[in-house]
């Protein structure tokens, strides 16, 4: 009897916890980090259409990532975005540019944290395009840096779409890394020095670490502070996200929590069951 007390109280607690903060009480307020992409890291693809087209875009640019936390479903989004992809090409480079948040609608998309078993923090994202393409897309947050794995698919029985995936990483910002090869090196440091006192609207171009459009010494203690720092191997992330996206839907994956608290009554009234039968 005590036991089955016990799990009522569980559940009443669990199902208040999913409905959300009881009127008058405070929220958590959200979590935003702004990121930029590492374009030697960082590509988009392009295919289909009646031309085959088979491009691939080189992601400059950044976002902010915002979380908002919750006690058993935290979601998560992007906003201002602010990024496009150049075309790679072995030859005289084409002035063809891609936006990156137009192609995924990376600004529209709505995501939740998995509870997945790893030592990074794992979110999927869901959503479509203005061509009425599915999106699919998860990203990893490790430290200071994001991994971003996904693409869209046409909608069924349509032709002349195009297909894009991504694969890039982010590094969080305030960086040091003036060049945006995802090294923090001397290699940096001599921008720096050639962009001392320099004011300036593009924070990467002149060397700005911390945003404020100003060349000096605090985005030089910036550059001391992270020295070394250097993009880790996202071989074990991509492995752990390209299996989540090979399944058939989170969903599938991570259960909701009102199939959780089914699950728990269902137990609770077969131990009831059991316990009459005894």
């Amino acid at each position: 009897m005590k036991r089955y007390a016990l799990l009522v109280v569980g559940l009443s607690l669990w199902a208040a916890a999913a409905a959300g903060p009881a009127r008058g009480q405070s929220e958590i307020p959200d979590f935003v980090r702004n990121y930029r992409f590492i374009p030697r890291l960082s590509t988009v693809s392009e295919t289909g259409g009646f031309a085959g087209v088979d491009n691939k875009y080189r992601v400059l640019g950044s976002y902010s990532f915002i979380l908002s936390p919750a006690p058993w479903d935290a979601s998560a989004k992007f906003a201002g975005v602010n990024a496009w992809g150049n075309l790679i090409s072995d030859g005289p480079t084409p002035a063809v540019v891609l936006d990156v948040d137009q192609a995924f609608n990376l600004s529209g998309l709505k995501g939740r944290q998995l509870p997945v078993a790893a030592p990074f923090d794992v979110f999927a994202f869901e959503g479509t395009t203005d061509d009425g393409s599915s999106v699919r897309l998860m990203a990893a947050a490790l430290g200071n840096w994001m991994y971003l794995r996904g693409g869209t698919t046409p909608p069924p029985n349509t032709a002349d779409f195009f297909t894009y995936g991504i694969q890039a990483v982010a590094r969080q910002q305030p960086g040091a890394d003036f060049n945006l090869d995802g090294l923090i090196d001397r290699v940096d440091l001599q921008r720096w020095t050639s962009r001392f006192n320099s004011v300036t609207a593009d924070a990467v171009d002149l060397a700005d670490a911390n945003g404020d459009f100003i060349v000096d010494g605090a985005d030089f203690l910036a550059w001391q502070q992270q020295l070394g720092d250097d993009a880790p191997d996202f071989s074990g992330v991509d492995a752990t996200l390209s299996a989540i996206l090979a399944s058939s839907s989170t969903a599938a994956v991570v259960p909701e929590p009102a199939t959780g608290i089914l699950a728990l009554l269902a137990l609770a009234a077969a131990s009831s069951r059991r316990r009459r039968t005894a």
